[in-house]
């Protein structure tokens, strides 16, 4: 993994490891394993969750700047062009 400094990483990879330990215990149609299992697709959605709200927050940045330069710079009208 990329970023063991994100928290959730962290806990990802340990809910993991006690799935697959668990799995090895128990099996894996086991009511332990499967909550682990469960555990850990909470932990990933959490995580992917986490990682699109900055994508989210940037393209708004980006629109947000666009309109900025469009309002300072707007098109000159062509030699000719009628206006309604």
């Amino acid at each position: 993994m990329r970023e063991n400094n994100n928290p959730l990483l962290v806990q990802i990879q340990t809910k993991k490891e006690e799935m697959f330990a668990c799995a090895q215990q128990t099996g894996f149609n086991s009511m332990e394993t499967i909550s682990c299992s469960q555990e850990l697709d909470k932990l990933i959605y959490e995580y992917q969750i986490s990682m699109q709200a900055p994508l989210t927050n940037k393209a708004k940045d980006k629109i947000q700047f666009r309109n900025f330069l469009w309002f300072f710079h707007k098109p000159q009208k062509a030699a000719g062009s009628f206006d309604s």
